[in-house]
């Protein structure tokens, strides 16, 4: 038998696939590795996932489980880390005194003089836990505090151990609210109207400036149309905010299409900000005339990308929007007041700035509601494939579609919000859904169904997985006299199926537009983690890809 490498079951892990992780770290023998510190430690961190999916005895269960793999590592290779999550865990299980004295064993073991191979960072925010473990919530405010300082800018780190702590004052009872001090600034989405200049503009820039130190604004997610969008990304680069730019389409198709029709100054100024700006995105790949989904498609992925980096960090997410003058709490902006309303529905913080226009602007910025081409819909797309069938017998195939591959077809013809196409094939099916909403029940709703197939049973390798890829972009359909779909077409629309079949064996892996319009528009108690970067087979497409799991 060829031995998973521990590196490989942690990414299983972190993707989601944590029963497979599971599966394949029994199967390597990991479990009987006594003396092995690197098998103990990830046997830890796998038993700490499980738990935290768990809740009341099972979960404390499986705690205890985690401190003592953490533990039996500890022994063999003396570590700070390995030390704190013992001590940790063994508080979470439910035995605080435990914790505590493992805690005391921490700051003995920070203060011995002898050589720690972690960074400053790292040694302080272990040292702050240890304190907290103790009830000594001021000292640990104030080493986290000096942690910090030795890396303000390692924000994920930061959020890291914010999550942390934030379960250990739970299981306290006590309140988190001093942690506030020590969360990374605000992350922003931001959009505004085409016709902003003169004496308006600066005024815009002055109150954008207090706006961004008033309230710690740190990131900030927008597109550089002429006008409050660009003057927004200025004030923020100057106000020392990372600035992300999403751009719907292409860069040269957007200059002309949103800064070169309007005044000469715009063009060096949108330079200014792109080269300023941390990254730059461009959402969809559609050339020729202005196509208005591609704005609504930028508009949910920079809200979401907003939500989604403030989940990561541990913070908060608000919206800054530049109205102007006309009817309504969001002016006469088509695009800005569907952002301003889609957001406000969602509940997060808003910052509405009123300024009248000043400059003309082109039909497409505050025209009538322009139509998209007839065959294009934003739609979220799923394709599942059942992983590890290269092993399977010629017989084995026939009960692998009558007791695994028709029934999860059934499953998803069945569900509230149906897609509007799906069609299967050999070892899985595409879908194609209206909403993202809807998008992940289905891939929930089929994740939980495959868990629940007893395989051996049936004759088939247990080994055996569902993999779902899934993407959110602008696709060509065709309707057919039911109604339904008759098909689906475009550059966009075999992502899901590339992703599904490159992504970790029994795990939900979507792209970026998935998951950042999923951080936006759903209310489900998911998560999602960034697994890395993924070169499409055109050699041309880079995409980042995320992981998707319950919370």
């Amino acid at each position: 038998m060829t031995l998973t490498p521990l590196p490989l079951i942690t990414a299983l892990a972190r993707s989601g696939a944590l029963d497979r992780a599971w599966a394949l770290f029994e199967e390597g023998g990991y479990l009987a590795a006594a003396d092995n510190a690197a098998a103990l430690a990830v046997k830890g961190r796998l038993l700490k996932d499980r738990g935290l999916k768990a809740q009341g005895a099972a979960r404390r269960d499986l705690f205890a489980q985690s401190a003592a793999a953490y533990a039996a590592a500890d022994v063999l290779t003396p570590a700070p880390y390995l030390l704190i999550n013992v001590a940790t865990l063994a508080f979470l299980s439910g035995d605080k005194a435990r914790g505590a004295d493992l805690a005391r064993a921490v700051l003995s073991r920070l203060d011995d003089g002898g050589a720690i191979a972690e960074t400053p960072y790292w040694l302080g925010a272990t040292r702050a836990e240890a304190l907290l473990l103790l009830g000594e919530a001021a000292r640990a405010d104030a080493s986290l505090a000096s942690a910090i300082a030795h890396a303000p800018d390692s924000w994920a780190d930061h959020a890291s151990t914010l999550k942390q702590f934030g379960l250990i004052l739970a299981e306290s009872g006590a309140s988190a609210e001093w942690l506030t001090a020590h969360r990374p600034p605000l992350s922003a989405h931001f959009a505004g109207h085409l016709g902003v200049s003169g004496p308006g503009a600066v005024r815009l820039a002055k109150e954008l400036s207090g706006l961004f130190r008033d309230h710690r604004i740190g990131f900030a997610f927008g597109a550089l149309a002429a006008g409050a969008d660009i003057i927004i990304a200025e004030a923020a680069l100057l106000a020392g905010v990372e600035l992300h730019v999403i751009l719907p389409v292409r860069r040269a198709l957007y200059l002309t299409q949103s800064v070169l029709p309007y005044e000469d100054d715009w063009l060096p100024r949108f330079e200014h900000c792109i080269n300023g700006a941390t990254s730059v995105s461009e959402i969809s790949p559609i050339d020729g005339a202005f196509e208005p989904l591609t704005i609504a498609l930028a508009g949910d992925v920079a809200m979401g990308s907003t939500v989604l980096h403030a989940r990561m960090l541990e913070t908060s997410a608000c919206q800054i929007i530049v109205a102007d003058d006309g009817g309504g709490h969001y002016g006469n902006g088509l695009h800005t007041a569907r952002d301003a309303a889609r957001w406000a529905a969602r509940g997060h913080p808003q910052f509405v700035l009123k300024h009248p226009r000043t400059a003309e602007i082109s039909a497409s910025g505050n025209g009538p509601v322009e139509q998209p081409a007839p065959t294009r819909r934003i739609a979220a797309m799923l394709h599942t494939l059942i992983s590890g069938t290269d092993s399977l017998k010629d017989e084995q195939w026939a009960l692998l579609e009558q007791h695994v591959t028709a029934p999860l077809r059934a499953v998803a013809e069945g569900l509230d919000g149906a897609a509007f196409f799906q069609q299967g094939f050999n070892a899985g099916q595409s879908l194609a859904f209206d909403l993202v909403e809807s998008a992940l029940s289905a891939a929930l709703a089929l994740m939980d169904y495959f868990a629940a197939i007893d395989l051996p049973s049936l004759g088939l390798p247990k080994t055996l997985s569902l993999t779902i890829g899934g993407h959110y972009d602008i696709i060509h359909s065709t309707t057919s006299s039911d109604g339904k779909a008759g098909a689906v077409f475009g550059a966009s629309v075999n992502i899901a199926s590339e992703i599904a079949q490159r992504a970790h064996p029994g795990s939900i892996c979507v792209t970026e537009n998935f998951a950042t319009a999923l951080a936006f528009l759903t209310e489900r108690d998911i998560r999602t983690e960034l697994i890395g970067d993924h070169v499409c087979q055109d050699q041309k497409t880079s995409l980042r890809l995320f992981a998707v799991m319950k919370g």
